[in-house]
């Protein structure tokens, strides 16, 4: 990786002044356009292959392979044994200590027990789909299977790069390359046979991601160089894992929260109603990719203020964040509520009765900004443990809410369903910053804050 394309967060030692400093803001600010630039980039390819998926499968193939690729997601996210989010929080500490033994020690295991598990259970999952012999469906439940030790890999990989202060490496591969791969592989099978399945579909996907696993090794390789890696690196897999085991439940929640939705919505109504309601919760997520790529930045900044006890730090980068996401983001979310019939359209004339649950959702994502970077506030600074209870008593009232909700009401039960719970957590996760870190981190906050500052000047 070139200099250029590296983000290398500012570095001040214990003795030092810690202050959010202009240059501080503009080396931040440039960090963070450069993750928008590959998110919103990222999630025009995402979204514009789901569309041109949906008008090359029709409504029922769509449907299967959203459906599939969303246990895909969960499965690796749990493949992850919380690693991506650990290693945001320890390499970041580590680098700023020097401590590369330990650094390639948490890369070397990290890795290992990412890929380990990950293969053990696409091997069994490809078993089971073959002893059952689900028919037509077969291919596709194990090229779904398949998917999760490479995404497993991919996620933690991500944050390998990430961490490392790689703003472009971490995100290119798999924002960029990766839906580019597979929207250019699918047309030109599209093109040649007039349509595309959801086995076909799964089988480009399963390619892309290795394609990507195999570009981020690389990458990984110039954070934690092999040669140094091999008879340096010291291992601390008990407390490594001490931090990972709640992170663990951390992301497999947050995976879980948005996620259960459209499994309950195809488990109960099918998957051409999956379709549809997929349809509706990738437009309304991109409300939320402002948010991704301030975090994407701030996340190991946040680990860098906690180390150095930056209690002022920590809330001005807090504030900051919230400022430059919420009012970019209510834009956004508003144009996209007007527009909605429009954007629907282009999955096909069907996916435009999905419009209520669209604008159900924006109002879920549009908290969610408002409320800031709360997750990874109490990640970063060691506060994981409570941070999974939230995300655990959520998701467990998410589950018959969603299903309550999608029985009575169909799409719009659950997308108010997730809506509520992701109201909800990010709350209680906004009043526990306030009580165990002393940060607030909402929008209102941040202009009470510059209400009273112009009160005082």
């Amino acid at each position: 990786m070139t200099r250029e394309l590296a983000y290398s967060p500012p570095q001040a030692s214990a003795s030092e002044e810690p202050s959010v400093s202009r240059g501080f803001l503009e080396r931040l600010a440039r960090g963070a356009m450069f993750a928008l630039v590959i998110q919103v980039l990222g999630a025009g390819l995402a979204y514009l292959s789901q569309v041109a998926f949906a008008r090359w499968m029709g409504l029922a193939q769509f449907g299967r392979y959203t459906y599939l690729l969303a246990w895909a997601t969960i499965f690796a996210f749990l493949t992850g044994l919380g690693f991506p989010l650990s290693v945001l929080r320890f390499i970041p500490e580590y680098r700023a200590l020097g401590d590369q033994q330990r650094l390639h020690g948490l890369v070397n295991l990290s890795r290992a027990a990412v890929l380990g598990v990950g293969l053990g259970l696409a091997a069994i999952g490809s078993a089971l789909a073959l002893a059952l012999d689900a028919g037509t469906a077969t291919t596709a439940v194990v090229a779904a299977a398949w998917l999760v030790p490479l995404g497993g890999l991919i996620n933690l990989d991500l944050a390998i790069i990430r961490a490392g202060g790689r703003v472009i490496g971490a995100y290119a591969p798999s924002l960029v390359i990766r839906p580019l791969v597979i929207l250019l592989a699918a047309g030109a099978i599209w093109t040649a046979r007039g349509r595309l399945t959801a086995d076909t579909g799964l089988l480009i996907t399963v390619g892309a991601f290795l394609l990507v696993a195999l570009l981020q090794s690389r990458l990984v390789g110039e954070i934690a160089p092999r040669r140094i890696r091999r008879g340096h690196a010291i291992y601390e897999p008990h407390g490594w894992l001490r931090v990972s085991a709640p992170l663990l439940l951390v992301a497999g929640f947050q995976i879980a929260l948005a996620q259960t939705d459209l499994l309950i919505v195809g488990s109960a109504r099918g998957v051409r109603d999956a379709g549809l309601y997929s349809a509706a919760s990738k437009t309304a997520t991109l409300v939320g990719y402002l948010l991704v790529a301030l975090n994407a930045v701030a996340a190991p900044l946040f680990s860098e203020f906690e180390a150095r006890k930056d209690r002022a730090g920590l809330q001005r980068l807090a504030t900051i964040s919230a400022q430059w996401v919420f009012w970019p983001t209510l834009a956004i979310a508003i144009g996209l509520a007007l527009l909605a019939p429009f954007v629907l359209g282009l999955f096909g004339p069907h996916f435009v009765s999905a419009r209520s649950a669209l604008l159900i959702l924006l109002i879920g994502q549009l908290v969610s900004a408002g409320c800031g970077a709360v997750g990874y506030l109490m990640s970063m600074t060691g506060h994981q443990n409570d941070s999974a209870k939230v995300y655990g008593v959520v998701s467990a009232l998410n589950v018959p809410a969603c299903f309550a909700g999608v029985q009575l009401f169909g799409l719009d039960g659950a997308a108010a369903a997730t809506t509520a719970s992701l109201i909800a957590w990010n709350l209680w996760l906004h009043h526990l910053t306030v009580k165990r870190i002393g940060v607030r981190a909402s929008i209102l906050s941040s202009l009470k804050a510059g209400r009273i500052q112009r009160t005082r000047t």
